[in-house]
């Protein structure tokens, strides 16, 4: 793998992380196949810290930062700046720029690859075609996370044009846009021109993974359902409606919802079939702490997991019927050792006595040793593009079909599921069916602070069980949409190294 940053020499990682020496990496197509490997290890490895476990480790930040996962205890140290909302606000702290890190060293990446695979001699143009369409989804989906990290939410008017610009009428200021791989610093596009290029990438890397061969059963890899998964993810937050739904109903085809059954068995297997996109982590691949099933699995015996489980929104548990399989997930009762174990002593296989126990902590994400924190993880999932086809149909008024698609998830989870008979106001954002639909499906797989941020709702912890002393935001007082913390600050290193960057907000 090529380990590369952005922006500027004093910047950059410039150390190889395997065998490929990089000035061969062109010499043959399988030499480009294992640095396109690198780039999606570098997806979930572990860069400088133990809670800095790659994209994951935002999945984490971005559900920490919500409402509906809440915390019993303080715990440890890890993630805990983001449960507070301090640590993406600090330009000097290692959340933005861990994030910031992360996303460009995958474009650069996807870069270099993109620039010289057309070098690599013999190579038949369909395979080349595979892993451009591939660097090309790679790319846009991380200038998608950026934009989305360190700029305003994207915006339209009631008319749905764009309208991403500040008091003063200048466009919003997003993120460097890098296509090419340079070690010059580059300035902060707009908010429009970073989406536009996203939208680019992503149109393109649809066109090249049309026709690929099928992944297998280890769906690593981008292809082309993926590529659709992800111009949906853009279109929804674009209020894009039509969009929206065609892509998410065209990435949906040729997979399976889930059974009940399979619903329950610990969501670390990326065979299932409803599993699009992920990451398949091995044993021999976990750094010596960390993981995300160090800190979200509900049984390996971490520091993390053991004084401190996480639980669901009281609100949001009680929202589901008895007969969802969902409220399965969650402990209504904490001395239930059999149906919630909790976090297992490895050496007796036996619940630990030492850990903390609470109602509504979850049994989600259980990890199949639970003497190892390795499991594979969830990047993107059949269940969200119904829930994107939905809600966009029900945004463009069209609740009669948005209620059609939603009908299908939500039975599949609950047999005794009936569409509500006032279903007026079903896109409704905050507490509409869909949108709670959303929110347990997707419970603790990394969509919750985007949810907010794009549809403009103020975060809001009241009636969830979280704490004043634990939480310190929102209990009381909601967050504003429109207050500046849902901006991540561009890290001082950056600010320091560009000289094109501008003061954050």
């Amino acid at each position: 793998m090529l380990a590369l940053g952005s922006c500027k020499k004093s910047y950059l990682d410039t150390t190889p992380s395997d065998q490929i020496d990089a000035s061969k990496i062109f010499d043959n197509l399988n030499n480009v196949k294992v640095a396109l490997n690198g780039i999606y290890r570098a997806i979930y490895m572990q860069y400088s810290d133990q809670e800095q476990d790659g994209h994951p480790a935002i999945m984490i930040v971005m559900d920490f930062m919500g409402e509906d996962i809440v915390h019993t205890a303080t715990g440890t140290i890890y993630f805990r700046g983001a449960y507070r909302w301090t640590d993406h606000r600090s330009e000097l702290n290692d959340l933005p720029y861990f994030a910031y890190r992360l996303y460009y060293r995958i474009i650069a990446n996807a870069n270099i690859l993109l620039e010289g695979i057309d070098s690599v001699p013999n190579a038949p143009e369909a395979q080349k075609n595979v892993i451009k369409g591939e660097c090309l989804a790679l790319r846009g989906w991380a200038h998608f996370m950026l934009v989305q990290l360190f700029a305003k939410r994207y915006s339209v008017t009631e008319q749905g044009v764009p309208n991403n610009f500040d008091a003063e009428g200048k466009p919003n200021l997003g993120v460097p846009v890098v296509t090419k791989y340079s070690l010059d610093p580059q300035p902060r596009n707009s908010v429009e021109e970073v989406y536009a290029q996203v939208n680019k990438d992503l149109d393109q890397a649809m066109q090249l993974l049309d026709g690929a061969p099928p992944r297998g059963l280890y769906r690593t890899h981008i292809d082309k359902s993926v590529a659709q998964g992800l111009k949906a993810r853009v279109a929804l937050t674009q209020s894009k409606w039509t969009d929206a739904a065609y892509y998410a109903q065209e990435a949906l085809k040729g997979y399976q919802l889930m059974s009940n059954t399979s619903y329950l068995d610990g969501f670390t297997d990326m065979k299932n079939s409803e599993w699009m996109w992920g990451a398949h982590q091995l044993p021999e691949q976990l750094p010596a702490y960390g993981s995300f099933y160090a800190y979200m699995s509900s049984n390996f015996n971490s520091s993390h997991t053991r004084p401190n489980p996480k639980k669901i929104s009281i609100s949001l548990y009680n929202s589901l019927s008895n007969t969802d399989v969902r409220r399965k997930l969650f402990c209504d009762n904490v001395n239930d050792y059999v149906n919630f174990p909790g976090v297992i002593d490895a050496s007796t296989g036996q619940p630990a006595g030492s850990q903390t126990r609470a109602l509504y902590m979850q049994k989600k994400f259980v990890v199949s040793d639970p003497a190892v924190s390795a499991g594979d993880i969830p990047y993107m999932r059949v269940a969200e593009m119904y829930l994107i086809a939905a809600e966009a149909k029900a945004k463009a008024g069209l609740i009669n079909e948005a209620a059609d698609i939603i009908d299908v998830l939500a039975k599949n989870r609950d047999p005794n599921y009936t569409r509500p008979d006032n279903i007026s106001d079903i896109d409704n954002d905050k507490n509409g069916l869909i949108m709670m639909q959303r929110r347990i499906e997707l419970w603790g797989e990394g969509f919750r602070f985007l949810d907010l941020k794009r549809l403009k709702l103020p975060l809001d912890r009241s009636g969830t069980g979280s704490t004043a002393a634990l939480a310190n935001v929102a209990v009381n007082t909601p967050i504003d949409p429109d207050n500046v913390r849902w901006q991540f600050v561009i890290p001082r290193r950056e600010m320091q190294a560009n000289p094109y960057m501008v003061q954050n907000p």
